[in-house]
């Protein structure tokens, strides 16, 4: 399976152009819109980490963070909603919680510099997070319900 072709991208995509209320992105391809999202090595060398975190990154931040739940949500019938604190020098934590459930608790760090080194890479961390977060609701399907 390709990322094109893969749930999280699909759900990634959808959120993505969910948030385009002029319709600047119709014609844009999904390449296009997932560019934002890779960030080589040698580009997170060249990112300060002095300074609040740009709005856009934490924008894709919760653009990931809720395709997860999306692609969750897909997969269990439950609804995993995304909660994001963030602290301006750019640390912070993503909870997705689905009923009274914490399903994933992450910490994240050096938001600053947010990305991945290909799509590939970003799928294949979304599903890794995707698999844990429907284990421990497998785990606690009566809390997750509730």
């Amino acid at each position: 399976m390709t990322a094109g072709q893969d749930p999280f991208v699909t759900s990634l995509v959808m959120l993505i152009r969910a948030q385009d209320r002029s319709g600047a992105w119709d014609g844009e391809p999904d390449e296009v819109l997932l560019a934002p999202f890779v960030v080589t090595k040698e580009q997170r060398r060249e990112i300060p980490l002095i300074g609040d975190p740009d709005p856009d990154i934490l924008w894709r931040v919760e653009l990931f963070y809720g395709a997860i739940g999306l692609a969750i949500e897909r997969r269990t019938g439950i609804n995993a909603a995304p909660m994001m604190n963030i602290h301006h020098e750019g640390w912070g934590r993503m909870l997705l919680t689905a009923g009274k459930l914490v399903v994933i608790n992450a910490y994240l760090r050096d938001l600053h510099r947010f990305g991945f080194d290909s799509v590939d890479a970003m799928v294949a961390k979304a599903n890794r997070i995707i698999d844990d977060g429907i284990a421990v609701i497998g785990k606690f399907p009566e809390v997750a319900a509730a």
